[in-house]
């Protein structure tokens, strides 16, 4: 075929669709083997062994320290023992002989492995080419489903039941997931708000929350069984609310608002009378502290008044006889009253003149007292002497005295 023909052909249809298949192959392919890095290029082999590959598979990354530096070649199987081999994108990749560190990791939930790689001490010497990393150095990954293994049955049934529901309710939940994400950053801040809430007085708060309830949590922990008592009478309550298809419930709520009304109408009429008992209350608030205060002697007063009031039965048979007799005295003295009314009535004006005098009247009499209550040996109580003196004689300038002296001049 001559050079113009094979020009004609690629410009056909025909070729076009030739070359645009070849180069799409291509690129699938060299797809397919991207992980191996670039085709024919020279690779370090490293062969490890394994107790359990733990879902290891061809093509997955081989990383030390966290860098992807090659990918597992082959998976075999060597005297009963699980061999993966290993291939190193740089043929210089420093290996020493106790690179033993070697580990299956986890990529993603999807079930992707890694092996993780320690590439050892460079004191101990070069890993030899045809050296194997034992089984019994390397260290065991921990599947997921082997940690889900440590759960009974029950737990896993549950769990699993979870999942599905999860999965379940989240299916024709997009946009809200999609609003979810949106909000995601003003969920954030007011997380951050409420977090620095809970954080305020250095937390103190928040511990005292957490105390009071783990104290509520045990106190309501000791009290199951009220509380299982509680719920079975809500769901009686609950039940005969329920009866009747719950009519008489319908129909209570419809005059409910009637009788709130009514409510209202008589609480407000309450507030007068309240504030008027308001005021009793702190007006006789001191006599009931006073009888608070006096009860203690109250009650040792009855206590002991027992004994005397067992005695005013006979002391009121003794009295009879002498309440008697003053019953009759009283109605003998009453026409002696009248008359003694009488008198002290026509004396009253005699008395208030005296009255005036009544201070002298006792000197008068207080002086006669001891006047005539000395006397001498030969039986004379008293003597009147004349003592005559200046006044007597009339000198003038010589006190006189009055002989109608005023209440109080007599001395």
């Amino acid at each position: 075929m001559t050079d113009n023909a094979i020009v004609s052909w690629l410009r056909s249809p025909m070729g076009i669709g030739s070359v645009v298949l070849l180069l799409f192959g291509g690129a699938v392919v060299f797809g397919l083997n991207s992980t191996h890095g670039m085709p024919l290029a020279e690779r370090r082999e490293v062969r490890v062994a394994f107790e359990d590959l733990s879902g290891l598979n061809t093509g997955d990354d081989v990383r030390i320290a966290g860098n992807r530096v090659g990918y597992v070649d082959d998976l075999v199987l060597e005297d009963g023992v699980a061999v993966a081999v290993l291939k190193l994108d740089d043929p210089d990749t420093q290996l020493y002989e106790n690179a033993r560190a070697a580990r299956i990791s986890d990529r993603s939930g999807l079930g992707q492995k890694f092996v993780t790689l320690d590439p050892g001490d460079p004191a101990t010497g070069e890993l030899r080419s045809d050296a194997v990393i034992p089984a019994d150095e390397t260290v065991k990954t921990e599947d997921i489903n082997e940690l889900l293994d440590v759960f009974d049955e029950r737990t896993r049934r549950g769990a699993s039941t979870a999942l599905k529901n999860l999965g379940g309710g989240m299916v024709g939940h997009g946009e809200d997931l999609h609003a979810l994400v949106r909000n995601a950053p003003e969920l954030v801040d007011s997380t951050g708000t409420v977090s620095r809430a809970l954080a305020a007085g250095d937390g103190v708060p928040l511990e005292d929350l957490l105390v009071s309830a783990e104290r509520f949590t045990g106190r309501m922990a000791t009290r199951s069984d009220e509380l299982a008592a509680l719920v079975e009478e809500m769901a009686v309550t609950v039940d005969a609310f329920a009866a009747d298809d719950g009519n008489q419930v319908r129909a209570s709520l419809d005059q409910a608002p009637d009788t709130l009304d009514a409510a209202h109408a008589a609480l407000s009429g309450l507030d007068a009378p309240l504030a008027d008992l308001a005021v009793a209350m702190r007006q006789v608030r001191p006599g009931a502290s006073a009888l608070g205060r006096s009860t203690p002697d109250l009650r040792a007063f009855l206590r002991e008044g027992v004994v005397p009031l067992e005695k005013v039965p006979g002391v009121n048979a003794d009295a009879e006889v002498g309440v008697v007799a003053l019953d009759d005295l009283v109605a003998d003295a009453r026409p002696l009253v009248d008359q003694l009314r009488k008198t002290g009535r026509t004396g009253a004006p005699l008395a208030r003149v005296v009255g005036d005098y009544a201070e002298d009247i006792a000197y008068f009499h207080t002086n006669a007292s001891g006047a005539l209550s000395s006397g001498d040996s030969a039986g004379h109580w008293l003597r009147i002497l004349l003592l005559p003196g200046v006044e007597s004689l009339g000198v003038p300038g010589s006190a006189t005295r009055d002989p109608y002296p005023a209440p109080g001049e007599t001395r």
